[in-house]
């Protein structure tokens, strides 16, 4: 998987489905529109809470899915899971879907605020 071309063509299909500008979204986010060109253009991968606020910016269940596995795929990588036995790849990914639950709940509540 090519983490910054998924990206940036998730970014891309997402914005084009909902019929926005990336002014628009730079807007929505509060981020420059030479950064958010950025990474539609696949130049950067953008920070962890871009792509919390791009999922419920654009509330597309195709779109999450796909920063999901962005996200997983990043996580494995970094964490060096590819040396890792099966045992403690299941114990890792259980204490990452304990604190991915724990951030979804949190989040959530803060919407209904």
């Amino acid at each position: 998987m090519n983490i910054l071309y998924d990206f940036s063509s998730a970014l891309l299909q997402a914005r084009q489905n909902k019929e926005v500008t990336q002014e628009q979204i730079a807007f929505a986010l509060e981020i420059s529109q030479a950064t958010y060109n950025a990474w539609e253009c696949g130049h950067r991968l953008c920070p962890y809470k871009h792509i919390i606020a791009l999922i419920n910016y654009f509330q597309d269940e195709q779109f999450t899915r796909r920063m999901l596995r962005i996200l997983l795929s990043l996580q494995h990588n970094m964490a060096g899971l590819n040396k890792k036995s099966t045992a403690e790849l299941t114990t890792y990914y259980m204490k990452l879907i304990a604190l991915l639950a724990d951030e979804c709940a949190e989040w959530i509540t803060t919407l209904g605020k």
